[in-house]
């Protein structure tokens, strides 16, 4: 049986909170933000026969169970699939996002069950998988994107950061041809990693797709789109199949960044007309809500996170892991690492720095002894094992993220900011300094992590 995002519910089912009873839509934001684990609502007010998922990536727990590995072993296994050889998809007649097609007036975006993420949000959005086309090359892109609903068949959808997504938009609109476009919700958590993949520096003579099954385990089945010359995964759960009409712009916003914040607010952004939904007999309709330390910070990071484990080893640092934290809106990356001499962390904070992907304005080290996941830790750390005199340092006028509220943007320049970026180094003396680093062990009860509170009551 092939991969998909219910094969992969099914694997989860231990660490999955199913909600049981009725919820109504304008609930679901805010519960999603107090589950802090993968939940599945199976039952929405107002949309019978709809299940809502979300929360697959929130922390190494659930990011571990996507990729069949460890907590721990998160990083250097995804940057080990990543550098595997890309594999063609496979074509197929059909799948089963082909059991229901609704086109013409059947056609109802409405009833597909979106929420209200903030509550400044001007309505429902719908998060997607958006799946284009070159019209040069040929190749495929995978992003993801916000829909605004404007009507059954239209909506805006958010082009954001995503370039080459940006690109191919332009290469149509400069033609004045209507771009076929594709919005996919619900596949296996694989095909999510990839489209979050933003600088693909690796993949120039290859598509996003081709590198999927590395993800998965196994080979992309793709079928046809029926109104549009696209292809999706054949085990989707919904697809809305459209054109992006050229030149046309609608209001879009506000709605929260990944910095949890309006910024910029109301922006002008393209106009799609739906022209057919795909779905499965039961779909369940995978989101990402945008707020309060959910996926859209983990997903967004994941990928970037194991290019920077990777290339953090080759510059010989003893690397442990590497999280932008949720906690701080992908602007803030520690790396966790056990120094061997004086300055390998200043060098790989700077490193971190001057990413292309530029969220992090802020880049911390930590040592071995230190939760990632634990704001409480990294301020310890900090508080305790920094001399701000020696172990801080200030980058100025460095390249920032549009979205940055803080940044300043560039005259002349759309999406091009100018921010300051700074680096901690909180982590012991390296272990060429025996003495000093024995000075800072952590004072830790007997039989820590050993024996705890959850499994004494379990059992």
């Amino acid at each position: 049986m092939a991969s998909d995002l219910r094969s992969f519910l099914a694997e989860i089912d231990d660490l999955l909170l199913r909600i049981r009873k009725p919820v109504a839509i304008d609930h679901v934001s805010p519960l999603i933000v107090d589950a802090r684990q993968p939940i599945l609502f199976e039952a929405i007010e107002g949309f019978p026969g709809w299940r809502v998922c979300d929360l697959l990536f929130r922390d190494r727990t659930a990011q571990a169970r996507v990729l069949r590995t460890t907590p721990d072993r998160v990083l250097p296994e995804l940057a080990r699939r990543l550098a595997l050889p890309p594999e063609p998809p496979r074509l197929v007649a059909g799948g089963p996002v082909k059991d229901r097609t609704l086109k013409g007036g059947d056609i109802d975006l409405a009833k597909l069950p979106g929420f209200q993420h903030g509550a400044l949000d001007r309505g429902r959005t719908i998060i997607a998988m958006v799946v284009c086309r070159d019209p040069d090359d040929g190749q495929v892109n995978l992003s993801f994107t916000r829909i605004g609903l404007l009507s059954a068949t239209r909506g805006t959808y958010l082009i954001g950061s995503s370039p080459h997504m940006r690109s191919i938009l332009e290469k149509y609109e400069r033609a004045k041809e209507r771009m076929p476009i594709a919005f996919v919700v619900g596949g296996h958590p694989g095909y999510e990693i990839m489209a979050s993949y933003s600088v693909p520096t690796h993949l120039e003579r290859f598509g996003e797709l081709e590198m999927v099954s590395a993800l998965i385990g196994e080979t992309v089945e793709l079928v046809p789109c029926d109104t549009v010359p696209l292809e999706v995964p054949a085990h989707a759960e919904v697809v809305i199949e459209g054109y992006v009409l050229p030149g046309e712009r609608a209001d879009e916003g506000p709605g929260p960044s990944q910095f949890l914040y309006y910024h910029p607010g109301v922006t002008k952004q393209p106009v799609f007309e739906a022209s057919a939904i795909t779905m499965r007999d039961d779909p369940i309709f995978r989101q990402h809500n945008t707020l309060l330390y959910t996926d859209h910070q983990a997903l967004l990071a994941l990928p970037h996170e194991a290019i920077l484990y990777d290339r953090l080893r080759e510059l010989g640092l003893r690397v442990h892991d590497v999280q932008y934290v949720p906690w701080g809106g992908t602007l803030a990356c520690v790396v966790k690492a056990t120094p061997a001499y004086d300055g390998e962390l200043k060098d790989a904070l700077m490193f971190v720095l001057g990413q292309r992907w530029p969220n992090a304005k802020m880049a911390v080290a930590v040592d071995d002894d230190v939760d990632l996941e634990s704001p409480t830790d990294l301020l310890w750390s900090i508080a305790t094992r920094v001399d701000p005199e020696r172990d801080v340092f200030i980058a100025p006028g460095m390249r920032g993220h549009a979205a940055d509220p803080a940044a300043r943007p560039i005259e002349n320049a759309p999406r091009r900011v100018l921010i300051g970026k700074w680096g901690i180094d909180a982590t012991k003396p390296p272990l060429n300094r025996v003495r000093e680093r024995a000075s800072f062990e952590r004072a830790l009860p007997p039989h820590w992590g050993e024996v705890t509170l959850a499994r004494l009551l379990a059992t």
